[in-house]
């Protein structure tokens, strides 16, 4: 069985960068701006929601490629 990944490591065992944390922030930090615009009720829905899906697929792209995780992530897991 192996252990859970920690937060300061990418897939492969080396701790994360400064520049894969801010990049983790960045993509997510974009995702949940979109999807908080969404919810306003002047908001083009339609299109916000296809620009969020972008960056969700942004984001696990980075995720799946081994990046760190968002530090909002890391903190909660403490």
């Amino acid at each position: 069985m192996t252990s859970p990944r920690t937060s300061a490591t990418t897939r492969t065992d080396r701790p994360a960068t400064r520049a894969q944390r801010e990049r983790a922030d960045e993509l997510f930090d974009r995702l949940s701006s979109l999807l908080r615009d969404a919810a306003d009720p002047g908001a083009d829905t339609a299109a916000l929601l296809r620009r969020a899906d972008r960056a969700f697929d942004a984001l696990h792209r980075h995720l799946c490629n081994g990046g760190a995780l968002p530090s909002l992530w890391v903190n909660a897991r403490r």
